[in-house]
């Protein structure tokens, strides 16, 4: 018995006694998924190679242009160092630059670390009330827009010399992006879930750690990569002010002092902030990409 698929087709036949159908269409041909899997393994290694590279590429060509140009143009040292020569500096004395270092890391981690936190607690109220974001939303903007070198030397007069200033001028450079950033954030829930959830009586509690925080998390991330160089700013520039006797913004005040003498000092002190500011910015994308795994901007 044979049966048609079709008025341009040619007939299956088909076994009146096993029923099997022999079909005259070509068989599909078979997929190495093995195949498939090394590209995909091999796709994902090159990713990663280009990801670590690729920063690397820039940086050293960015510095090598600028050494190039120094000596073709016989640039004069108090001018423009050229980089060997301040990689050299910092070479030579390490412990200097690793110890006022760590006191600048510190103070930016502590004003960084509070700004976070207490423009977290504000979002949370200010997403809630329309009214209270109204009001002191313009506050924050006031803050923002005033250059901090301002008002640092009233901070300094108001608290004193020493941490207390230098904790508040950088928690409050890094304030408002978080905050701003933690609104948005926490009012992007999808408003399907959030009805779904009130239409159960869900707690706002629950509302908040499973909903809003979450939804919340990669405007958080975004303000943290701008707020790593506002915390270094502040840092130095609370340094600048409140008096202390170490800290990179200590050996910048230092080397401006004598430019020519401390003229490396002056270059190596801003060569090491911006490793610094480097590094805080690639581990913050790192806790990132393992936090926000099942987010759109982390899919291939």
């Amino acid at each position: 018995m044979t049966t048609s698929l079709g008025p341009d087709a040619e007939p299956a036949v088909v076994d009146a006694d096993t029923g099997a159908v022999d079909s005259p269409l070509p068989a599909l041909e078979t997929v190495d998924v093995g195949a498939l899997l090394a590209a995909d393994g091999r796709r994902t290694r090159r990713e990663r190679i280009l990801h670590i590279v690729a920063p690397v590429v820039g940086v050293v060509g960015f510095l090598g242009l600028w050494e190039a140009l120094v000596a073709i143009f016989d640039v004069r040292r108090f001018v423009l160092p050229a980089p060997w020569a301040i990689v050299r500096h910092i070479a030579s004395d390490p412990s200097f630059y690793i110890s006022n270092a760590r006191v600048t890391i510190w103070e930016a981690f502590l004003g960084f670390s509070i700004a976070a936190v207490l423009a977290m607690i504000a979002a949370t109220i200010m997403a809630h009330s329309r009214f209270i974001e109204r009001a002191a939303l313009p506050l924050a903007v006031i803050i923002q827009v005033t250059p901090i070198i301002a008002y640092a030397p009233a901070v300094v007069v108001w608290l004193g010399f020493g941490l207390k200033p230098i904790l508040v001028i950088t928690s409050m450079v890094c304030f408002v992006p978080f905050l701003i950033n933690a609104i948005a954030g926490l009012r992007s829930v999808d408003p399907n879930l959030l009805e779904l959830a009130r239409s159960v009586d869900a707690r706002k509690r629950v509302i908040f750690w499973k909903l809003r925080f979450p939804s919340s998390l990669p405007h958080l991330f975004s303000a943290a990569r701008i707020a790593v160089g506002l915390a270094l700013i502040g840092a130095v520039l609370g340094e600048f002010f409140a008096g202390t006797t170490e800290g990179l913004g200590y050996a910048v005040k230092t080397a401006q002092a004598r430019p020519i003498q401390l003229l490396e000092q002056l270059w190596g002190s801003i060569f090491v902030l911006g490793f610094i500011g480097a590094v805080a910015t690639s581990l913050i994308a790192a806790v990132e990409r393992v936090a926000l795994r099942w987010h759109q901007s982390n899919r291939p």
